[in-house]
């Protein structure tokens, strides 16, 4: 039986616990102060040109680094040629965030969409294997997702859904939420009519739900998800705090 109870006692940060002014998302800094606050972390990952992984976000470089660059192509041995929103943090390698976090490490990785999908997944697996964390794989690619229910079904997997995935291939996007562990949908609407009725029709399915930065978002996740990736800001009113998010779980419990 695969261990979820993790999954369902961590609440996670999107791309780590960032500011995106001196702590960047997706670096190694957000990583760790998300760790060291009891919080565990939503990354993303490439497979870059010369087979390693590394952890970005966007098709391209130009909204972090200020480049317009494939992170399928960067050069992963002049990763200081790559600072991040113009701070000492680089785009970091996945190994590299991994031994950062050890046993602390609470990791739900996102594998970006690729035509790769073997090599990837591959070397996704080979640097998380032997991790002593704990960690769980989501991505949008079904044939990603496919890739981890045919090759290791023993992997917490989870279908990341935006809502015209249902409204366009209902059938086939209920099929694949079947095979999946857990559902990740989106905060905005219209997520009711497709997200609440799968939930009804599979409650033992966990639903995650992203990404919560505001109050009006964090009481439509107590609606619908088992739990939820966040981002705050302290210099936005608008924006919940971290220990909000991190009440999150209590807050459900006692509904």
């Amino acid at each position: 039986m695969k261990d979820m109870q993790w999954l369902k006692e961590t609440v996670f940060c999107h791309r780590g616990l960032h500011n995106n002014r001196d702590i960047p998302e997706n670096s190694r800094a957000a990583f760790l102060r998300a760790a060291k606050s009891g919080m565990g972390s939503e990354l993303d990952v490439y497979l870059t040109k010369d087979g390693r992984l590394i952890v970005h976000h966007d098709a391209t470089l130009k909204r972090m680094c200020g480049m317009k660059l494939s992170p399928y192509r960067i050069d992963t041995d002049k990763l200081e040629n790559y600072p991040l929103i113009g701070t000492k943090e680089t785009i970091p390698l996945f190994s590299d965030v991994l031994e950062d976090l050890g046993a602390d490490g609470r990791l739900i990785v996102e594998i970006k969409t690729t035509t790769r999908v073997h090599a990837t997944c591959s070397a996704v697996y080979e640097a998380l294997k032997d991790f002593p964390g704990k960690w769980c794989i989501e991505s949008f690619n079904w044939a990603i997702t496919d890739w981890w229910v045919k090759h290791h079904p023993e992997v917490v997997i989870g279908q990341l859904y935006d809502t015209y995935s249902f409204q366009f291939f209902p059938a086939k996007a209920r099929r694949q939420y079947r095979k999946m562990d857990f559902l990740a949908i989106p905060v905005r609407k219209p997520r009711a009519e497709y997200f609440g009725k799968i939930k009804k029709e599979h409650p033992e399915k966990m639903i995650i739900m992203w990404t919560i930065r505001t109050k009006e978002n964090y009481s439509a996740a107590l609606e619908l998800a088992d739990n939820i990736i966040f981002e705050c800001d302290d210099k936005n009113a608008d924006y919940i705090s971290v220990d909000t998010a991190k009440k999150f779980l209590s807050a459900k419990a006692s509904e």
